[in-house]
């Protein structure tokens, strides 16, 4: 990546505070001229060398966000951890806490599935025979596996 100017070092910066959404505003921020700042904008995000200045300026605040991130739940859970552990605490936030540190660790319970529909269950043919007609059929079925 070549040099860029401190102005549109400025402008990808101003541009970056108004989220990406208003180009001509982030020109001017950085000091063009509000007359042109419109073409001004879009000549320098069409340039690749802003266009990649751009792009890594945007991983290195995700990156520090994700450093916060991490630092802010590290508090997160020191809190939590007080809580789970207080003598004051009542016992419903207690359980609160302990479900979230489970749920958070992968220990979430599963949830309730509720399953409805109809099963088309044919009538058994054998319900209404007695326990002698069952074993002389019984007996009838081996006799036909033998003879084949």
């Amino acid at each position: 990546m070549s040099v860029l100017t401190e102005q549109r070092k400025m402008f990808v910066e101003e541009y970056l505070k108004l989220r990406c959404k208003n180009a001509t505003q982030a020109a001017i921020n950085a000091g063009y001229s509000p007359k042109t700042a419109q073409s001004q904008a879009s000549q320098i995000l069409k340039d690749s060398n802003v266009s990649e200045y751009l792009e890594q300026r945007k991983s290195e605040i995700i990156q520090e966000l994700h450093q916060e991130f991490f630092f802010d739940a590290l508090e997160a859970r020191k809190a939590m951890y007080n809580i789970l552990i207080s003598e004051k605490a009542k016992y419903s936030d207690k359980i609160a806490v302990a479900k979230d540190f489970l749920d958070r660790a992968g220990f979430k319970p599963t949830d309730n599935v509720n399953v409805e529909g109809n099963l088309n269950v044919k009538e058994n043919p054998y319900d209404q025979l007695t326990v002698d007609e069952l074993r002389a059929l019984a007996r009838k079925c081996e006799a036909d596996e033998q003879s084949t």
